[in-house]
C-alpha cells in the first residue's frame, strides 16, 4: 500500500514538472517573439532601403512612355513587365521618363509624356502625404515572407512614404513648378489589370464630374529634375 502511495506521489510529481517545464518554455517563447517584434523598426528599415539599396535600381526603371502604350494597347504583355504581390490583381512598376507640365491637380502635376503632347496621361503625385505601396512593391527589394506580421510590412510602405515627401517632394515644390516646363523623372506605380479597359491613360473623359479631366497614370516620384 505504501509503495502505491509512493509511486503515485513520484508520478504526480512528475506529471508537475512537465508542466512547469513546459509552460516555463511558452512563457519564454512568447517572450522572444515580442523581443522581435520590439525589435523590428519600420522607419529604420525604410531609412536605410532609402539611401543604400534602393539608389542601385533605379536605373532598371522602364521607360514611362513605352509602358503607358502597352497598358493602353495590350495589358496581359504590360501586366508581365511588373512586380505583384501574390494573387493580387494589381501589379507594381518602376519606371522613368520626361514629360511636359500640361495642367495642376490637387494631388499633384498633370504630365505629357507624348512628343509633341497636350494631353496629359501621367499624375504625378507631389502632394504632402502619400499612400499606397507602390514604391515598395515596385522595388522588389522587400520580401512579405520575411515578416511575420503584415502591420510591419505595410508600415514599411508608411515610412518610405514619409522619407520621399522630404527627400523628392518637398524640394521639388519650392521650385515652384509651371505649366510648360519639362520633368523629368523616375517614379513608381501601381496599376490595376483593368484599369484601361473603359479609357486609355491619356483619354479624355467626358461623363458624370469627371467631364473634361484625363485619365491618368498615378507615378510616385523617387527622382525629380525641373528644366
Amino acid at each position: 500500500m505504501r509503495r502505491i502511495r509512493m509511486s503515485r506521489f513520484i508520478w504526480l510529481g512528475l506529471g508537475i514538472l512537465l508542466i512547469y517545464h513546459s509552460l516555463e518554455f511558452q512563457n519564454l517563447e512568447e517572450h522572444r517573439a515580442q523581443a522581435r517584434a520590439q525589435q523590428f523598426n519600420a522607419a529604420d528599415y525604410a531609412r536605410d532601403l532609402w539611401d543604400s539599396r534602393l539608389p542601385g535600381i533605379l536605373d532598371q526603371a522602364m521607360d514611362a512612355q513605352s509602358l503607358i502604350e502597352l497598358f493602353n494597347t495590350d495589358m496581359p504583355a504590360a501586366i508581365k513587365q511588373g512586380r505583384t504581390l501574390g494573387e493580387s490583381r494589381v501589379h507594381a512598376y518602376l519606371m522613368k521618363g520626361q514629360g511636359r507640365i500640361v495642367g495642376k491637380h490637387r494631388k499633384g502635376f498633370l504630365l505629357s509624356v507624348a512628343d509633341p503632347g497636350d494631353r496629359a496621361e501621367i499624375l504625378l503625385r507631389t502632394g504632402s502625404f502619400i499612400s499606397g505601396n507602390a514604391v515598395r512593391d515596385a522595388s522588389g527589394l522587400v520580401d512579405v515572407s520575411a515578416f511575420d506580421d503584415t502591420m510591419k510590412f505595410n508600415r514599411i510602405s508608411f515610412e518610405i512614404n514619409k522619407i520621399l515627401v522630404q527627400a523628392v517632394i518637398e524640394p521639388f515644390i519650392e521650385q515652384t513648378p509651371k505649366a510648360g516646363q519639362v520633368v523629368t523623372f523616375v517614379g513608381a506605380a501601381e496599376v490595376a489589370e483593368d484599369a484601361t479597359e473603359a479609357h486609355a491613360f491619356g483619354d479624355m473623359l467626358d461623363t458624370g464630374l469627371q467631364a473634361g479631366q484625363f485619365h491618368l497614370l498615378q507615378i510616385v516620384p523617387l527622382r525629380l529634375s525641373l528644366e
